[in-house]
């Protein structure tokens, strides 16, 4: 399941936009079909914002099963997605976390884009 939340802010007196995601992988679920729900998500808002994108965070609920593919999905969507990689650029950063399903552990990993 995809949730995504936007958000305005100003930076550096410029008005910018934020996207926030919170992908839950349940048991039974498609991890390709989820993430590319997501990917889905930021090709329309990148569309709708350009220049005016600031910021992109991803939060993943999941087993640690589902983790080290993941990680793999979101490097090969930031370097290799053409489309998108002047979006990723403009940022300079994307924000992942990893949920574990009871809450109870996280992980944070920032990964700069250049």
């Amino acid at each position: 399941m995809v949730k995504a939340g936007t958000k305005q802010f100003v930076r550096d007196g410029r008005n910018l936009q934020g996207i926030g995601f919170m992908v839950s992988i349940r048991p039974g679920d498609n991890v390709e079909t989820e993430f590319g729900l997501m990917v889905d998500t930021i090709y329309k808002w990148y569309s709708q914002h350009t220049e005016m994108c600031g910021e992109i965070t991803i939060g993943f609920v999941t087993g640690p099963e589902h983790e080290e593919s993941l990680m793999t999905y979101v490097m090969s969507l930031i370097q290799q997605e053409e489309p998108l990689r002047p979006l990723f650029l403009q940022l300079g950063r994307v924000d992942v976390t990893f949920i574990s399903r009871d809450g109870k552990d996280q992980k944070e990993f920032k990964f700069e884009v250049s």
